[in-house]
């Protein structure tokens, strides 16, 4: 699962992951995920979906970035019934509404920060 560079304890880290962890496993505890990203240097707009857990893979979209953007958009629906739920409560939902608050609060004006529901 180790697939990231942020490997060597001596560099100062302004990152909050370690070893491309976060998104790998919300990937493996979702029953869909899908990864966004535009990048306006090389025009280029990129699309995958994975379900099941990240047992299917979709086939990589690539297209023309048309609108210029620069983003990373993550969608994932989680797998309740791997952790017993029927629903997310109103603990879950409180907590990971304050983690978008949080985050909202520290980055840069030009990133979008979005939370459905």
């Amino acid at each position: 699962m180790l697939t990231s560079s942020n490997y060597n304890d001596d560099v100062k880290k302004v990152t909050g992951g370690r070893n491309g962890f976060g998104a790998k496993l919300t990937n493996i505890f979702s029953s869909k995920f899908v990864v966004e990203t535009a990048n306006s240097k090389n025009e280029l707009y990129y699309k995958q979906v994975f379900k099941k857990n990240m047992s299917e893979k979709g086939d990589p979209e690539i297209s023309k970035n048309k609108n210029g953007d620069d983003y990373t958009c993550i969608t994932f629906y989680p797998d309740l019934k791997k952790f017993n739920m029927s629903q997310l409560d109103d603990d879950i939902v409180s907590l990971m509404t304050k983690r978008v608050y949080d985050l909202a609060g520290v980055t840069p004006a030009n990133v979008k920060v979005k939370l459905n529901g």
